[in-house]
């Protein structure tokens, strides 16, 4: 699968129902709709049109409407004005634009003579040499063809505008009314900017992440407050070339997607990443190298403006990128760059300590993928942060957060509604690694749940499990507790004839008489009839073997399948779940379920061992009314360590699984 997301821009050449299906199905994940092109009504169109393909599909589709911000642009124009160069112009607030008079959305105030203005991303270049009152008067030092509603730059130049102008009001209302996913606020400078869109957002009665565009100098400067108050951050390139000097573009680039890795802040890189795929079916090789760059550096997300909005073959861009994002990220280069930067957890986060160790666990115990149960997307967005080699499943019982986590790297969100205990929360969660088929029946996978609080007994709980995903096939009820593996065998009569050792002998709802077989070999019994008492219960009562009624076998459940039962649960899995994995002979984990919390109230019973995780340090604990402190494996780590975990969990239970030094020589 892909980790990067790719954010799409829609536009006359996208918008339609057809396309946005198209578009999404090639690997779009979030759509974004540019508030300075088109009109409110024409956006929540849109909006319904990008809701029904989220509906059809299992991946989410996310919406972003991107405010204007207090941009100034040229006027609309029906065909391009040539703009000669040496020549002077004026620039006036109007609705109209000549190759002498060009008209803008805003009057330039706070300008001063010597200072620049910039045309359409800087491709014409002027320079104020009057001003008076609203009207300002400039030299052509570049010359160039200007269309419509471009914009208009004046570097190091505060123009008098309010952040939020009466056109963003607006499309905050389209967003509020339609429940977009996210909103992009353009030109913040500070994080008292991102409070104030926020602020409008919740006048609104909404609430909806901002994603806060880094296009200024000042923003640039004011980096960590911005990141602190935004949801997520955009690389907005385009503007920033033109606000700073080009050749520092690259190296800040880097630098706010290292940030925004380190805080576990959803970063996307955005502007002309396959410009030249507006017209050619193919990229040039630096836009290649730009998009695997941007995965290198750690992007969670790479976006397409123009290319899909106006261009020729939207679809085919996304596929062209979607390539080179899944080439970069099979390389070898790619998995050492990654692994190089795993940041810390942040001391006073315990989501980001079980978070950080869930990476770790996944890649000693060989997990297919990382299941994170999350409410708000917390949980699923932490795990992310550290960039695990595996996919991380998130589970959500909520529809809105379902489709931001489609921003956020390496996440597969799926929707699950609200379940009666901890215990079904879990499998629900597990099940859904199994329905993206990230897992299979039999694969091992690292859950991890944040809180829940809609779940009795879990509003204060961070739980870490590590899981043997298992396909149900049947569920009863518990006869004889147990548990057994072995091979399926289906009868409708006691003859059964040589049985293989271990089998699970599955009753057939019209089964009749007794059994004329030798049964000392068997592991257990499936009776698709119910009852507690009657002849096969005897029998496995008499054998000691585990066995559940009440449980009819699926037709396509056949006999010589290997199947788990799992009688205390009153179930029978699919294949051989027994999981036993050695580290160096410091331990083995020998059970389906083994758990561990960071919380000092928990569920794990007194049988199940519980496996505490610092850093990449693992303990295995069983329960022991006199050990209150975690031993760590292997006895080489610092006893240091040991002082600072037992600070931070209370341990209910210790284990010297494979362990060959006593409690005694460590000093405990």
């Amino acid at each position: 699968m892909r980790s990067a997301k790719i954010v799409c821009t829609l536009g006359p050449a996208s918008d339609d129902r057809e396309t946005i299906r198209a578009l999404a199905d090639a690997g779009m994940s979030v759509v974004r709709l540019n508030a300075s092109h088109g009109t409110p009504e024409h956006r929540k169109t849109v909006i319904e049109r990008v809701r029904t393909v989220d509906a059809e599909i299992e991946s989410p589709v996310a919406v972003m409407v991107d405010l204007q911000g207090p941009e100034v642009r040229t006027a609309p124009v029906e065909e391009p004005v040539e703009i000669s160069s040496d020549s002077t112009v004026r620039f006036t607030e109007s609705m109209t634009a000549s190759s002498d008079i060009i008209g803008l959305s805003y009057p330039l105030t706070g300008v001063s003579v010597g200072d620049a203005v910039l045309l359409d991303d800087g491709r014409i270049e002027t320079t104020v040499t009057a001003v008076s009152g609203d009207d300002v008067s400039a030299h052509v030092n570049t010359g160039g063809t200007l269309g419509g509603r471009k914009g208009v730059n004046v570097p190091g130049v505060n123009l008098d505008i309010d952040l939020i102008t009466e056109t963003d009001r607006q499309e905050l209302q389209v967003a509020a009314d339609t429940h977009a996913d996210f909103v992009a606020a353009s030109f913040v400078r500070t994080a008292a900017d991102v409070y104030e869109i926020s602020d409008a957002l919740d006048g609104l009665g909404v609430d909806i992440p901002v994603i806060a565009k880094i296009e200024r100098a000042g923003a640039v400067e004011n980096l960590d407050e911005i990141i602190d108050a935004a949801y997520g951050v955009m690389v907005a390139r385009g503007d920033l070339g033109v606000e700073m000097p080009l050749e520092e573009v690259p190296v800040i680039q880097k630098r706010i997607i290292r940030t925004c890795h380190e805080t576990g802040t959803p970063v996307i890189t955005a502007t002309e990443m396959l410009d030249s795929m507006v017209e050619a079916r193919r990229p040039t090789r630096a836009e290649a190298s730009d998009v695997a760059n941007a995965v290198l550096d750690g992007t969670d997300a790479v976006m397409l403006s123009g290319e899909t909005a106006v261009g020729e073959n939207p679809v085919t861009v996304v596929d062209t990128m979607d390539r080179i994002v899944r080439e970069v990220e099979e390389s070898r280069e790619y998995t050492e760059v990654q692994k190089q930067r795993i940041p810390d957890a942040t001391d006073s986060s315990r989501t980001e300590a079980l978070a950080r160790s869930a990476r770790y666990l996944a890649r000693d115990v060989g997990a297919s993928a990382i299941v994170a149960a999350s409410e708000s997307g917390y949980t699923a967005r932490k795990t992310a942060k550290f960039r695990p080699t595996v996919p991380v499943v998130a589970k959500t019982p909520t529809d809105r957060v379902r489709r931001q986590l489609a921003l956020s790297w390496g996440v597969i969100p799926t929707y699950a509604g609200y379940v009666g205990d901890v215990e079904r929360m879990m499998q629900d969660a597990v099940d859904a690694a199994l329905n993206a088929e990230i897992a299979a029946s039999g694969d091992t996978i690292v859950v991890l749940s944040g809180m829940m609080t809609e779940l009795e007994g879990t509003n204060t709980t961070n739980m870490l499990k590590v899981h043997v995903a298992a396909e149900t096939i049947t569920t009863g009820r518990k006869v004889v507790g147990g548990r057994a593996v072995g091979p399926l065998i289906r009868t409708h009569s006691g003859s059964i004839g040589e049985i293989d050792s271990g089998a699970i002998l599955a009753l057939e709802q019209d089964f009749e008489g007794e059994f004329d077989t030798d049964l000392h070999s068997i592991g257990g019994i499936v009776d698709a009839r119910s009852g507690m008492t009657g002849y096969p219960a005897l029998v496995a009562r008499e054998l000691d073997i585990p066995m559940i009624s009440g449980a009819p076998l699926p037709s396509e459940a056949e006999s010589g399948s290997p199947v788990t039962l799992h009688a205390e649960r009153g179930i029978v899995y699919d294949g051989d779940l027994t999981h036993t994995r050695e580290n160096d002979g410091d331990y083995r984990i020998s059970d389906h379920s083994v758990v561990s919390s960071a919380n000092q109230e928990h569920w794990i019973s007194p049988t199940e061992v519980s496996c505490l995780l610092t850093h990449q340090h693992i303990c295995l604990v069983q329960s022991h009314p006199l050990l209150q402190t975690p031993l760590l494996q292997p006895p080489r780590l610092r006893r240091r360590l040991v002082d600072q975990l037992s600070r931070s969990v209370r341990v209910w239970k210790i284990s010297c699984l494979c362990f060959s030094e006593s409690l005694e020589q460590l000093g405990y």
